[in-house]
């Protein structure tokens, strides 16, 4: 295994972070638009309130590592694709600040709106750059820029529906838990829909296509059995497995596009060190979030496995 080889992983490893915790942020802004039930909203701004920011360091440390490992192939990216990557950090900065303000001065109605478009929007812009990449393409609105942005906010509204129905039941309200539950049935169904014909199209020949298919399906199954903590692991591998099987067919030359030995093995160095402190404490953050206030309400029948 060469460098060039461990600091793609490292990418991909990062891609996946940011795609199962900032991607699920982002579908719940998704639903935190087009859901009209303010407890629906409240269990999303609670449940995005001590990570939603936090979650952006994987996209920083994805941008960081491409630029030094890889050069040529982020100032390809960078310069092919400044509008819509542009967009996405404009998005990024007005869901942030709209999150905020709806919490300062609730009587602003726009507040809400711009959130949920904006947390649709940088999804999009970054789902339909990656594709363009990976197929080898030239643009953003070409019709594999489109599709990649549609399945990109669709995963991420799944996501965040399977993580939704937990977090509405240590709130205590089932009723709210159920509703999301309904959320991802349509959108998890809706992600199978686009997928697999998606990848035949696009010439996707990756074995973790199946492997993503075989989790959807099983997760789907889950769901409707209310097996509402083993959906979490079937459903971000399903969505994980839709970013490797993707890139492993980008082809690229990745020695003649990498940074010298000497250089990469500094980063190396660099990142082990970040990671004895990043790590640790964003799982510590997760942890004492789960055992924040609100206990999981329901019946035995309704209990989470």
């Amino acid at each position: 295994m060469t460098h060039a080889d461990v600091a793609l992983g490292l990418i991909l490893t990062g891609l996946s972070a940011y795609l199962l915790f900032g991607g699920a942020d982002f579908g719940a802004g998704l639903w935190h638009l087009v859901s009209r039930r303010r407890r629906d909203q409240e269990v999303i701004e609670h449940a995005m309130g001590p990570l939603w920011e936090a979650n952006h360091v994987w996209l920083i440390f994805v941008v960081v590592m491409t630029w030094t490992a890889f050069p040529p192939v982020f100032a390809d990216v960078m310069s092919a694709h400044w509008v819509p990557l542009s967009l996405a950090v404009l998005g990024i900065v007005a869901r942030g600040s709209t999150f905020v303000f709806a919490k300062a001065d609730p009587d602003q109605r726009w507040y809400p709106w711009l959130f949920g478009v904006s947390s649709v929007l940088t999804p999009y812009c970054l789902g339909s750059v990656a594709t363009v990449v990976a197929t080898g393409g030239s643009s953003w609105l070409s019709a594999a820029g489109t599709y990649g942005g549609v399945l990109t906010t669709a995963l991420c509204a799944y996501l965040a529906a399977v993580y939704l129905i937990w977090d509405a039941r240590r709130l205590g309200d089932t009723t709210a838990s159920l509703r999301f539950r309904g959320y991802a049935l349509i959108s998890g169904a809706a992600v199978g829909l686009l997928a697999l014909p998606g990848a035949a199209a696009l010439g996707v020949r990756s074995p973790l296509i199946l492997l993503s298919a075989a989790s959807g399906a099983l997760s789907l199954a889950l769901l409707i059995r209310r097996a509402y903590l083993s959906v979490r692991v079937t459903a971000g591998l399903a969505v994980a497995s839709v970013l490797w099987g993707a890139a492993d067919m980008a082809g690229l030359d990745l020695d003649a596009a990498a940074a010298h030995p000497a250089a990469l093995d500094v980063v190396f160095v660099a990142l082990g060190a970040g990671a004895l402190i990043l790590v640790p404490s964003l799982a510590w953050l997760y942890v004492l979030f789960q055992r924040g206030p609100g206990r999981p309400a329901g019946t035995a029948a309704d209990t989470g496995r």
